[in-house]
């Protein structure tokens, strides 16, 4: 709740000056990272009831880098987390260590990693291409009647297309440098197909009803490739930070990114 209050008051051009006591947040941050690197939900963060995993280290990341201030992340070993999520028998990254790769979960981990600034501070890349390899092989580029409209990506191997996707993975891709291995005409021709004629927003498949989620990430994902592609003629969307999820003219008072 923390990041999602903070990039709530990003978005709306808030400078943060109200805030009673942000180094407070950052002490808590601090105490609520594990010995693995992770990030508990909540504090303490050896709670039974508290998760743990790349959604709380991406947090922890936005959050340090919306009150530029990194004294509550211990990096060296949250990268070390973040690099145990992957998997090597197909390259994605999972939730948690040893789990089923996901394309949220990768654009948790890659953000994190370019929030930081650790993009490529292990020394070894062959982790960077084999994730590369198997983000461009979640789009659906298909011509059967299960998949069509074709040009969607998905979450995981073997599973339906998903206008969430076109983001987390094609986010991930972006940050990655390795924005033109897809096919942006196609997937920006699936993404628009999702959007609901009369209500406007988009779904999560094409021909479902539209939601506020699947809206928020279809529209990101157009913000970030309006410079691929050629089918964003008729809808024009404002650039956005890909890391934080935030219009690019709302962050300007922040040190976006560590390594930029």
């Amino acid at each position: 709740m923390t990041f999602t209050a903070l990039a709530t008051l990003a978005a709306l051009k808030d400078d943060f000056k109200r805030l009673t006591n942000p180094h407070n947040i950052i002490v808590t941050l601090r105490k609520m990272q594990r010995s693995n690197g992770s990030y508990g939900a909540v504090y303490p963060p050896n709670a039974s009831d508290s998760e743990s995993d790349l959604r709380f280290v991406y947090c922890a990341c936005a959050i340090s880098t919306f009150l530029s201030n990194w004294d509550g992340i211990d990096v060296n070993l949250a990268t070390k987390y973040i690099h145990s999520c992957g998997t090597s028998f197909d390259g994605g990254i999972g939730l948690v260590p040893g789990q089923e790769s996901h394309g949220g979960s990768t654009f948790c981990g890659v953000a994190s990693l370019k929030l930081m600034g650790m993009m490529g501070e292990d020394g070894n890349e062959e982790w960077k291409s084999d994730l590369i390899r198997w983000c461009s092989q979640r789009q659906v580029l298909l011509t059967n009647e299960d998949y069509n409209p074709s040009g969607g990506m998905q979450g995981r191997p073997n599973k339906l297309q998903d206008t969430c996707y076109s983001y987390w993975i094609g986010g991930s891709l972006l940050l990655l440098d390795s924005f033109d291995v897809l096919d942006h005409d196609a997937l920006q021709s699936y993404v628009m197909s999702c959007q609901n004629e009369q209500m406007g927003g988009f779904s999560k498949v094409h021909g479902a009803m539209p939601d506020v989620l699947h809206s928020f990430y279809s529209l990101c994902y157009l913000s970030i490739s309006q410079e691929e592609g050629s089918n964003l003629h008729a809808m024009k969307v404002n650039k956005m930070e890909c890391a934080l999820n935030v219009r690019s003219d709302k962050i300007k008072y922040f040190d976006v990114l560590r390594d930029s």
